[in-house]
């Protein structure tokens, strides 16, 4: 539930206006993504679509929809990162009270270097699951559920670890630490992009903002279970 709970947070914190300028660019990234994926599939399909078949233009809207959504997933990482960020900072410091930042320079180096390393193992992801449908259908499908969830929580936890200067396999590591929670959030917005109309404009602030409460949360959990640790070996010392 976090990317509901993000968007949830938002509204009850007036948070509107770091959405403006993400809605605007979003609109504009899941415009141009149609266009291209639209020209690219009318291209590929042109003989099949040439007598203007039902079948034929069906297919045609199907697989130009799907390859919106593929480049607007891809993309807007990428393009609405810093605004994002934004949000989510500003969430993270109404609740803590602390601001955490990174120098700006290393910070954008970082996350160039990491967007670049995202970027291919997205490429690797595809071309596996490709692959896996061209074997069999539904072992394609499920792997690309699947890979696609990871990456949904990659992108969402990437926020409030790159505020602490995460390593690029520190944030995988991290996932893979919690793989209920990597898991449950992946899910989540999963749910969230593709079966809320139009919600592929407007989940980026709210999937950051999501994951940003659930850090903040396992890490309020990780704190108390070592001050609990801390209680007991105090006791046993006194004892």
């Amino acid at each position: 539930m976090a990317p509901f709970r993000g968007a949830a947070y938002v509204f009850r914190a007036r948070l509107w206006h770091f959405l403006l300028v993400p809605l605007l660019l979003n609109v504009a990234l899941a415009g141009g993504s149609a266009y291209l994926a639209g020209r690219f599939w009318r291209a590929e399909m042109g003989d099949r679509i040439g007598g203007s078949t039902v079948w034929g233009t069906l297919g045609l809207v199907a697989t130009t929809m799907l390859g919106t959504v593929i480049l607007f997933i891809i993309l807007q990482p990428l393009l609405g990162a810093i605004f994002n960020d934004l949000l989510a900072e500003r969430v993270e410091r109404r609740i803590t009270g602390e601001e955490l930042k990174q120098p700006f320079f290393a910070s954008l180096g970082r996350a160039l270097v990491h967007g670049l390393l995202k970027l291919i193992l997205y490429a690797l992801a595809l071309v596996v699951g490709l692959a896996l449908g061209a074997v069999t259908a539904g072992l394609g499908s499920v792997a690309g559920g699947v890979l696609g969830a990871i990456f949904f929580a990659y992108d969402g936890f990437d926020f409030p670890l790159s505020r602490r200067g995460a390593s690029f396999g520190a944030k995988w590591r991290y996932l893979a630490l919690h793989p209920a929670q990597t898991i449950g959030y992946g899910l989540g917005t999963s749910v969230f992009y593709f079966l809320i109309p139009l919600a592929l404009i407007v989940a980026p602030p709210f999937t950051a903002v999501g994951a940003t409460l659930v850090f903040l949360e396992t890490e309020d959990r990780k704190r108390g279970k070592e001050n609990e640790k801390n209680e007991g070996r105090v006791k046993k010392g006194e004892d």
